[in-house]
């Protein structure tokens, strides 16, 4: 069965990109409407309930997010199209919501639909774009919503209820405040550059802590951090020249 797909889009040039992408590389997806201005985008998404969203960040007399705001359900794939803007971009990253930059590449293309492909029956998009607004609707970074992709999906988490991360090899344990714990399905790496403009440091390959609770620093060959909990971390020799300078302890 055809993807039922809607673009919203007010640039001639990059609609015709989009449509000539679909053509070439992606022709299980069925364009059942397209729109530049927000009311005609709401009506035209209410009317069709499309499986997946082609969404510019800025349309003729809004923007994107003024459209998912206004719309009641919002139960579809999700993909981003901007010419970059670094605050919407970094929203999209922590809440997993697919982007692409123009002018739009053939490979970032395949990759979102290899994405959209395989979560488009899960039917769980509404969480997605649901994070994606809150994180928008928050400007402090603790204030932000995490997506933590776990063997069954994801769990959405608030940065400020997560102590500290540790990695199981190709999984990362997360550990939170209320002393419950995630297992994601993905590598520490993969947070370490997301979660480290919001206050994260990785003091050991193998630990990332959350610098908002750190009670304490101990000296010593390596040195140990001492979270507000009562747990303790080791520092490692490689990550301790760059934690003192960092945090100026």
């Amino acid at each position: 069965m055809p993807i039922q797909t809607v673009i919203v889009e007010d640039e001639e040039k990059s609609l015709s990109v989009l449509f000539e992408l679909i053509k070439q590389f992606a022709p299980d997806l069925e364009v059942c409407g397209t729109a530049g201005f927000v009311d005609k985008a709401l009506e035209l998404i209410e009317t069709k309930t499309p499986q997946l969203l082609f969404l510019d960040v800025r349309i003729a007399d809004g923007s994107g997010f003024d459209v998912l705001r206004k719309l009641s359900s919002r139960r579809f794939e999700l993909i981003f199209v901007t010419a970059f803007d670094h605050y919407a971009v970094e929203a999209f990253r922590y809440a997993a919501i697919d982007y692409l930059l123009k002018p739009i590449g053939i490979h970032e293309f395949l990759e979102a639909m290899e994405r959209v492909r395989k979560r488009v029956a899960e039917k769980n998009s509404q969480w997605h774009i649901d994070s994606l607004l809150h994180n928008l609707a928050r400007y402090s970074s603790q204030e932000r919503k995490l997506s933590i992709h776990t063997i069954r999906g994801c769990e959405f988490t608030d940065l400020k209820d997560i102590l500290w991360c540790s990695s199981k090899g190709a999984y990362t344990l997360f550990h939170l405040t209320n002393k419950e714990k995630i297992l994601s399905s993905r590598n520490l790496g993969s947070y370490e550059t997301l979660l480290a403009e919001s206050d994260f440091f990785r003091i050991h390959h193998k630990v990332m802590i959350n610098m908002r609770f750190v009670k304490s620093y101990v000296k010593g060959k390596s040195g140990v951090v001492i979270l507000t909990d009562g747990t303790e971390l080791k520092v490692s020799q490689r990550k301790k020249l760059d934690f003192l300078k960092e945090y100026s302890i």
